[in-house]
């Protein structure tokens, strides 16, 4: 455990943070488990499909799953990005599976903040996430670099079985795990995590979540479909009267989209 003084919003906070090694001697900061949707606004009401809606730490995309038709896999594209120093703050690029509306949550993706090396990691709450740090086939220590291309999957197995997979230009790594899920929805986020405190977004610029081979994908009903079939959500991270991230509209195929940083408006991939 290590102390760590963090700025959110001016003011000063002493964090309890969990430290780990992380590739090239830096740490990785252990995020507090709790990562599903923050409301931006207390008794709001989140729509299920074809709108927009805010929250205090996701930005992105979400599909929900419609009664009786359970979503059973996620995939994701996603280009890791280049922090810049103002203003000092975390981000989390993921897929998962819950946690748009439940608070059950399994997801999986790389940190990437203004003060430490990037870094994989995985998550299934209500425990905090581990960093991928070991395992790696072709790089054993798992290094993330920014603009690294990954891909992850989550699917199901069958029951409470579940299995992730990621790859990295110069690795893949694979995990199987039991975990409850309800199934309830698809997301591809960048988020402001939660370090005990909720924190300010890093400086990302522009996330891409990009369409690559498969694209960001979800699978319901043994069919794999791109997001823009998944009548989803478009959630911007606006915790104030200034976004912390806008994402864009899909991709004319509906597998790709933009995610700006600090920014009121956001080109959409080709």
């Amino acid at each position: 455990m290590t102390r760590r003084l963090l700025r959110v919003g001016g003011l000063a906070v002493t964090m309890l943070v969990l430290a780990v090694p992380a590739s090239g001697g830096a740490t990785a900061t252990v995020r507090s488990p709790g990562g599903v949707l923050i409301p931006a606004h207390v008794g709001q009401v989140l729509p299920t499909g074809n709108a927009d809606t805010s929250s205090l730490n996701w930005s992105g995309y979400a599909v929900v799953a419609q009664a009786g038709h359970p979503i059973t896999a996620v995939t994701q594209n996603w280009i890791v990005p280049t922090v810049s120093t103002v203003p000092a703050g975390f981000s989390s690029t993921w897929a998962g599976i819950g946690g748009y509306s439940t608070g059950d949550l399994i997801q999986a993706g790389t940190e990437s903040d203004t003060a430490q090396t990037p870094y994989a990691w995985y998550e299934i709450l209500p425990a905090s996430e581990t960093p991928i740090t070991s395992g790696c086939t072709g790089d054993p220590t798992c290094a993330v670099q920014a603009g690294d291309a990954m891909t992850v999957t989550i699917k199901s197995t069958g029951g409470t079985g579940w299995a992730i997979s990621m790859t990295n230009p110069r690795w893949t790594w694979a995990l199987t795990l039991s975990y409850s899920s309800t199934f309830s929805s698809a997301e591809w986020i960048l988020e402001a995590p939660t370090v005990v405190v909720q924190t300010v977004l890093a400086n990302v610029g522009t996330q891409k979540f990009t369409a690559g081979t498969p694209g960001n994908t979800f699978t319901v009903d043994g069919a794999t479909k791109p997001i823009g079939q998944g009548n989803p959500v478009r959630i911007l991270l606006s915790p104030g009267l200034i976004n912390e991230a806008t994402p864009s509209t899909l991709n004319p195929s509906g597998t790709a989209f933009n995610d700006c940083a600090y920014q009121q408006s956001c080109n959409s991939p080709a």
